[in-house]
């Protein structure tokens, strides 16, 4: 890729939303995260979902890993995991995990959406859980057809992230008690985290999403969304994206 096209591409790296770049962020993302979420609860209902006959033969790569929560779990699992994150200083709170648990079947990249590049051959499974709002539209278009490139034939994907499945002209009333709910569950710091990620990330339409999905050479086997916000997709790659 040529320094010319390289100066086009979106840059992942400079701050949307929350800044998890900091390591002062970072270090809090876990202890924030924990007053809402059982991570180990979330692996083991992500592999039910995925519903694979067998996961220890099979490769996964973790994109937008934060600190993490769900590959580490996923070492138990797989034969092996690529955890992936353009935030250095998540990168090594999760590195460090790892190291404190003597696991070995985990490699750490520092790199994103658009930038990582898998070299180890087709994977079994690309997932990505809260990152990909990261990306306006067009990018995450871009992402996908990427993430189909990593995948063999027949490989799953899974999404989990927030997507409006309300219609557009509901989105004030929608948004303000979807926030406050988040208030009441984990207090008022959290509730600005959740504005921030309205106002200044990138969420999208579930009409948007599942059209990007089919574009990219997927089948979206199932998805669900129990509050019309936080979603899960898991689709199969039915064809080579083609470049």
């Amino acid at each position: 890729m040529s320094n010319r096209m390289t100066d086009w591409i979106y840059n992942e790296t400079k701050l949307c939303g929350v800044d998890y770049a900091d390591a002062a962020q970072a270090e809090n993302y876990d202890g924030q995260h924990g007053k809402f979420r059982n991570y180990e609860k979330e692996f083991l209902d992500l592999l039910d979902y995925l519903s694979l006959d067998s996961t220890a033969d099979k490769t996964l790569v973790d994109l937008g890993c934060g600190t993490g929560a769900l590959a580490l779990y996923a070492c138990g699992s797989f034969k092996k995991v690529y955890a992936v994150d353009v935030s250095d200083a998540m990168i090594k709170l999760a590195r460090g995990k790892a190291e404190e648990k003597n696991i070995g079947n985990i490699e750490f990249i520092t790199s994103g959406f658009l930038t990582y590049s898998h070299k180890s051959g087709p994977v079994d499974v690309v997932l990505t859980k809260a990152a990909f709002h990261h990306l306006p539209d067009f990018w995450k278009q871009v992402a996908l057809l990427r993430i189909n490139s990593m995948l063999k034939k027949g490989g799953y994907f899974y999404l989990h992230d927030v997507v409006f499945h309300f219609r557009p002209v509901e989105y004030a009333s929608r948004i303000e008690a979807w926030i406050s709910g988040f208030e009441k569950a984990a207090g008022k710091q959290f509730r600005a985290e959740v504005e921030t990620h309205i106002r200044d990330e990138f969420s999208t339409f579930s009409w948007i999403i599942e059209g990007m999905l089919a574009r990219a050479g997927f089948e979206i086997i199932k998805s669900g969304s129990p509050d019309g916000f936080i979603s899960e997709y898991l689709c199969r790659k039915i064809e080579d994206a083609v470049f």
